[in-house]
């Protein structure tokens, strides 16, 4: 495969923050936490903050306390996920995750984790209980889907990722359940389009899932662990994500027409990263390290198709951030 001179330079980019977020060389919190997934969050909020600028009102103090607790619950719940995969006997010293970030049980013990992880749960419940008395039941009930769903991802009672819906809660709480509830925290009110607009942005998402596991499925499929590309097989999987690379464009006109909203036709200048995803999920993965391009940092092998996943999420939250900030300023 070819590969641009712009798709080199920001494949770096993320190589290299992946390496400053990893904890490896220094400030090992960051890799505890797993900040190098932060971003998705951010872009999340993010979204969620511009939709209510555009189809209702914004509040800057409530924009800033409802990102800061969507980080932190993403952070604690990245760190218990890591504890119960350790308990799950699926992390272990040479499994995939210790690729790419300090694994939090490997460095601080069982029971520092789960103090690591309850300190931040609860800062993240500081900012919702305040965004409760500001808006609420309403967030209390958003606020339980999202830790049924992030907290029960890898542990009791549901265990979603080990039964193939691990994909489906990264597209719910990424998508839905985090956009439409900023929307809410903000508005104090919710809105349909804000619904159609946050589908987009959860289908990216849950690809990064997907090149994960990809990545990882003869891992997962020695140890037990029925992930949706276990279940489906390496061939279909790769099938639905080629159709879910194109779905997200296909929102986004949908929700330019319905909303009148046409400056949000600007994603589409992400749209050639999605077609060299879309190409590339054709591409077979190098069998060895030794194949990949000059570019790629050898140190995160074989983090392959996960890499390609996220810098497509982060091209398309970029033009879609873009595009929204476009429509609300026109």
């Amino acid at each position: 495969m070819l590969y641009s001179r712009f798709g080199i330079i920001e494949a770096k980019f993320w190589s290299n923050f992946l390496k400053v977020s990893s904890g490896f060389e220094k400030n090992r919190i960051l890799g505890l936490i797993r900040l190098v997934s932060l971003p998705i969050t951010l872009f999340s909020a993010v979204i969620g903050g511009l939709l209510s600028s555009i189809f209702g009102s914004f509040n800057l103090d409530l924009f800033l306390i409802n990102t800061a607790g969507l980080l932190l619950a993403h952070a604690s719940s990245n760190v218990i996920n890591d504890f119960w995969d350790y308990k799950n006997k699926v992390d272990s010293p040479d499994y995939f995750r210790n690729v790419y970030g300090v694994h939090p049980v490997f460095a601080l013990g069982e029971r520092r984790t789960i103090l690591l992880g309850l300190v931040l749960v609860f800062l993240a419940f500081l900012c919702g209980f305040y965004l409760f008395l500001q808006r609420g039941i309403w967030v209390l009930i958003l606020a339980l889907l999202g830790f049924i769903a992030l907290f029960s991802y890898s542990g009791p009672p549901f265990r979603f990722k080990y039964i193939g819906l691990g994909e489906l809660i990264v597209f719910l709480v990424w998508g839905p359940i985090m956009i439409c509830g900023s929307f809410f925290v903000i508005t104090g009110s919710f809105d349909f389009k804000a619904f159609l607009a946050s589908v987009p942005y959860g289908i990216t998402s849950s690809l990064v899932l997907f090149g994960k596991h990809l990545d990882k499925i003869d891992q997962d499929k020695e140890k037990g662990a029925r992930t949706l590309p276990v279940i489906l097989g390496e061939q279909k999987t790769k099938k639905l994500c080629k159709i879910l690379v194109l779905v997200p464009y296909l929102f986004v006109i949908v929700i330019a027409f319905l909303t009148r909203e046409y400056p949000i036709l600007l994603s589409f200048i992400s749209f050639p990263r999605a077609l060299l995803m879309f190409k590339g999920l054709d591409e077979p993965k190098p069998s060895r390290v030794e194949e990949s391009p000059d570019f790629y940092p050898k140190e995160f092998w074989p983090m392959w198709y996960v890499g390609g996943a996220f810098i497509f999420n982060a091209d398309f939250s970029l033009s879609y951030i873009l595009a929204l900030s476009l429509s609300y300023f026109l």
